[in-house]
């Protein structure tokens, strides 16, 4: 395009091209270049100082002569990832401005497109081509005002500048993801000289924030009026703050370039990894970028590798379940699944499992996806799609590598399902994870990935099914009366809840207001016996197993959630919120809370009447309902005798 432009520059000298377009009279020519010969200074820019050529006409004319397209700076939203490229003095010194990323070239706004310096630094500065584009001295200085972070973004960052307690001015370095082989150095302590340095003490800012908070995920959020930023605390996305709509582009440009992922992609989702290194704590960052409605939405996933894995008795269960679970640890073979939703601890509880096995005699090896924690003298196989390492394949390398137990991060799919099984029925104990509401409909769930009942019936050996509750803050809980028929309405059986003592916390500065401080587990321990395994190979209903388990000495999550609400760790509301699945609200007995099919009249445990169902249409009906909203029967009792 330069050359083009120098070609045209030879064919046709810019005095014509304005008089031919009629932009100018002669005698007004003549005058200008008898000015233009006494301070040589070049004709289009004598022209407007004249005043007898506006800026506009003088662009559209050097657009013709040069053969370089024009670009309305006013009217095209600039690229902030364009910004990064060229710093903020460069850009005032050249007066020329970055606004869009083209293939592997910048584009640049720029007033004199014969300042071939210029745009040799700017080049050099980019490390990339420049493609010059012509815009008016106006809207240059104009963009750069407005656009470049000096004045937008200082004047926002200032309100998160480190406070007396924060390190953020010693040396520190991020350290490319697993795999890649470049190093970003990051010295802190040279931020203030760089043009992007509010955007890096922002991020730095976020990022020491998220991890003092102890949060596990940051969302930045763009949106039509600002940019919301919220922490994932305790399983609960709470608002943090709220930034410029200018300030998005240029953050979310930053987490790409660590992340090394593409700055110019915004029409497709992107996943990276990075480790950050603060005050030598390491701590790994997983970013995902998605376009969304205003921009692209990022979340970032943090992994603190401070934070050892923990051990089998921190992770809450009762006295009879840790006895299970030192039992089923002792297993040397079959599978042992943790079920449960996502953001449910499944993967903790699995590296709690691990801490307890792992023995200089044993062989372990992992396969997951993400490696979330590292964990020394066990071999951990990162799952990487995009290259065909997949959680099968991994497998079926590991049982290659004499192993004596496997962890498999997730089993998504029936070929995954499979190996496995096989895995476990050769004589290795697998231990993996699961997405299921409850233990006794993991048994669905892996028939429906293909795995034979006898297979299952044969090689499970146990289930764990696992909630997180948020734990009463123990600065500021306080007893409470809640109205007993609300709770029943609700779902809670009467006759377990009556008599209890409930406790709710109020806010305090330890927890930030919430009245919750930390995250415990209740869990459901499914030992497959072998009545159980009967029943698995006669294919009877998750009811009569799940009543057969209960039978056995299996603690529902129900009721291991009311033993923590008898011990005041959590609220009655926090186990409701987990609870609120119809299955565990509405087929407990209210006299004996045991579990009992939707359609049944009495309790076949305790030989109650099951009095929350209408006796005509067996809908579920409120306390001191007198009629059936459904069918107009009367009710002949009321649900909170």
């Amino acid at each position: 395009m330069v050359a083009r432009g120098r070609e045209t520059a030879q064919k046709k000298r810019l005095g014509d091209l304005l008089l031919g377009d009629g932009l100018i009279h002669r005698v007004d020519l003549e005058s200008g270049l008898r000015e233009q010969q006494r301070t040589g200074r070049k004709l289009g820019e004598t022209l407007l100082d004249l005043e007898l050529l506006s800026e506009h006409q003088l662009i559209r004319a050097l657009a013709a002569q040069f053969g370089h397209d024009v670009v309305d700076l006013l009217q095209v939203q600039p690229d902030p990832e364009a910004f990064l490229r060229i710093p903020e003095h460069l850009s005032r010194k050249h007066q020329v401005v970055p606004f869009r990323i083209v293939g592997r070239s910048l584009a640049v706004a720029m007033s004199n497109p014969l300042d071939y310096e210029s745009m040799q630094d700017l080049s050099f500065h980019a490390g990339c081509p420049v493609v010059p584009f012509l815009s008016t001295r106006h809207e240059i200085q104009e963009t750069i005002d407005r656009h470049y972070h000096s004045g937008a973004v200082n004047h926002r960052v200032r309100e998160w500048q480190p406070g007396p307690n924060e390190d953020f001015q010693g040396p520190g370095f991020i350290q490319a993801a697993p795999g890649l082989s470049t190093h970003i150095d990051l010295d802190t302590s040279r931020e203030d000289s760089s043009p992007v340095a509010p955007v890096i003490r922002l991020l730095n800012r976020l990022l020491a924030q998220a991890i003092e908070f102890q949060a596990s995920d940051i969302h930045i959020e763009p949106g039509p009026l600002h940019c919301q930023v919220r922490y994932r605390v305790d399983g609960h996305l709470q608002d943090e703050m709220r930034l410029p709509t200018s300030i998005q582009g240029a953050l979310a440009s930053r987490i790409k370039v660590l992340a090394h992922l593409d700055i110019a992609e915004h029409r497709q989702p992107q996943d990276g990894a990075v480790r950050v290194c603060i005050s030598d704590r390491q701590v790994d960052l997983r970013i995902s970028v998605l376009p969304v409605q205003f921009g692209e939405k990022l979340v970032i996933r943090i992994l603190d590798q401070a934070i050892q894995p923990t051990q089998l008795s921190t992770l809450g269960f009762t006295d009879g379940q840790m006895g299970q679970m030192e039992k089923l640890s002792r297993r040397h073979k079959g599978i042992l699944l943790v079920t449960g939703p996502t953001g449910s601890g499944k993967t903790t509880t699995l590296y709690a499992l691990v801490n307890r096995i792992r023995s200089e005699k044993i062989n372990l090896m992992t396969v997951e996806d993400p490696i979330e924690y590292t964990l020394e003298g066990i071999n951990q196989v990162q799952v990487n799609t995009e290259i065909g390492r997949t959680f099968s394949k991994c497998l079926k390398g590991i049982l290659r590598q004499d192993p004596n137990v496997i962890l498999v991060g997730e089993i998504r799919d029936s070929e995954t399902a499979g190996i496995a099984f096989r895995a476990a029925m050769t004589g290795h104990l697998v231990l993996s994870t699961l997405h299921t509401n409850d233990a006794p409909s993991t048994i669905t769930r892996l028939v429906d990935l293909g795995v034979p009942r006898y297979l299952v019936a044969s090689q499970l050996i146990g289930v764990i099914a696992q909630r997180l509750f948020r734990k009463l803050c123990s600065h500021c809980k306080q007893p409470i009366s809640p109205p007993l028929n609300d709770l029943i309405a609700l779902g809670c059986p009467q006759k377990s809840i009556q008599g209890m003592a409930f406790w709710e916390g109020h806010g305090c500065s330890h927890c930030r207001r919430k009245g919750y401080q930390g995250r415990s587990g209740i869990f459901e321990i499914l030992v497959l016996a072998p009545p159980l395994r009967n029943k698995i190979i006669h294919a009877v209903s998750e009811h009569d197993l799940r009543s057969a388990a209960l039978a056995g000495g299996m603690v529902g999550l129900w009721d291991a959630g009311l033993q923590k609400v008898r011990e005041e760790m959590t609220s009655i509301a926090e186990l409701i919120r987990l609870m609120e699945t119809e299955e565990h609200q509405q087929t407990l007995c209210q006299n004996c809370a045991r579990p009992v099919a939707l359609d049944f009249s009495v309790c076949p445990y305790c030989t109650e009447p099951v009095v929350d169902r209408c006796t005509s249409c067996r809908h579920s009906l409120q306390p001191d309902w007198k009629v059936c909203p459904y069918c107009s029967q009367k009710t002949t009792h009321s649900i909170s005798k």
